[in-house]
């Protein structure tokens, strides 16, 4: 898997100042994408579901700012009365669509896609409009294809 666009890279330490901030631990696989690639957006976008074409991964949150649209924590801030509880935004998708990694059993470490169209803006956040993908970050990463 190729990322572009990737930011500079962070350290352990980086990643434990997140984590106080946000009260909880990130997930260790994501933890290692982070250190790795740092964001970015991937060279192959198209994500399928059911083996066909279900949308495009724009680009991965990173770790760089609070000023800056696609910093993580910033993300978190922004979806965190949209999404549900127990799900972590890492991504987004060109039409404004939200990657997430389950934080919570029996889906932890899974992959969902939060379809913002579907999305309860009324109230609390629910699953209806959660999808999961992938039952890891790995897998749905390996499985990125050409998008149609």
């Amino acid at each position: 898997m190729e990322l572009i666009e990737s930011y500079n890279s962070i350290s352990e330490s980086d990643l434990l100042i997140i984590e106080e901030k946000i009260g909880y631990q990130l997930p260790v696989e994501y933890k290692l994408f982070l250190l790795q690639h740092n964001g970015g957006r991937p060279v192959l976008d198209g994500v399928r579901y059911e083996n066909e074409h279900f949308d495009f991964v724009g680009h991965f949150y990173a770790i760089r700012g609070e000023m800056y649209h696609d910093d993580l924590l910033r993300q978190i801030e922004e979806y965190k009365d949209m999404i549900p509880k127990g799900y972590l935004p890492i991504g987004e998708s060109p039409g404004g669509d939200v990657f997430c990694i389950s934080l919570k059993e029996p889906t932890e470490g899974a992959l969902f896609h939060w379809d913002h169209e579907q999305a309860n803006y009324d109230g609390e956040p629910w699953e209806y409009n959660m999808t999961k993908l992938s039952p890891s970050l790995t897998v749905f990463l390996e499985e990125l294809c050409v998008g149609e």
